[in-house]
């Protein structure tokens, strides 16, 4: 199985030698599990998982009577490279509604095809510092008493900080982008969509109309901007 595969005559083979030797499953349980882990690294090494990738990693499975649990598998890596696939070849993936974990009142013919814990991030501007500026000084008149002139500004100076507003899920169908939130919501038509731009402290949506953009972090971007890309690129 060192290309990934099991075939059929591979699976006799394998069979054969277990009962001219006396092995048992139990005996090959550890190596087994060395197998799946080898070939799951083996077609997870470009960050794609084909359709016949992801076929012939369940055969070997089931030949080995395996679970994913059983051995060293990643599933948000697989769900990754999967979906990127797919992506690849102008397939998007879906996900059903009724497994979503949020209620998404969904329209005629809309598909979800991402949805993924997401916060939604408010930019402000906080105080850092306070300075003091200005010509001043002081005069002695007598003991115990001074004449001070001049005048004292004050300077404050601002950064821009992240504060979380929301914690939930974003979600993107084939007509628009979504939050949904303990508390905050929003639903935006990608034609109402002027931009989008990821930075360092997030994904950026611009709509048209408004001026503060809404900002959301992922723990990947990857494959919800390649859908995004896919679908304004039909």
């Amino acid at each position: 199985i060192k290309d990934g595969k099991l075939s059929q005559i591979e699976k006799d083979n394998l069979d054969k030698i277990k009962l001219e030797y006396g092995i048992t499953d139990k005996d090959l349980q550890n190596i087994h599990k060395i197998q799946a882990s080898a070939v799951f690294n083996k077609i997870s090494s470009d960050q794609r998982i084909t359709e016949d990738e992801k076929e012939s990693l369940s055969l070997i499975l089931d030949h080995f009577g395996l679970s994913v649990k059983d051995f060293d598998f990643n599933q948000k890596n697989f769900n990754k490279y999967y979906a990127m696939a797919l992506i690849d070849k102008g397939m998007l993936p879906t996900v059903n509604p009724e497994n979503f974990k949020v209620p998404v009142i969904m329209k005629n013919g809309e598909i979800i095809h991402f949805g993924s814990e997401a916060n939604l991030v408010k930019v402000k501007k906080v105080m850092e510092k306070m300075f003091y500026s200005g010509l001043s000084g002081s005069i002695k008149i007598m003991k115990g008493m001074r004449y001070r002139w001049g005048t004292i500004q004050p300077t404050i100076a601002h950064k821009e900080v992240s504060a979380i507003e929301d914690s939930g899920v974003l979600y993107i169908t084939n007509q628009r982008v979504g939050f949904i939130g303990s508390r905050k919501q929003f639903s935006v038509l990608y034609s109402k969509i002027s931009g989008f731009e990821l930075r360092a402290d997030g994904l950026y949506i611009f709509k048209d109309g408004k001026e503060v953009p809404y900002i959301v972090t992922l723990s990947d971007y990857e494959v919800p901007l390649s859908i995004i890309s896919s679908i304004l690129n039909e």
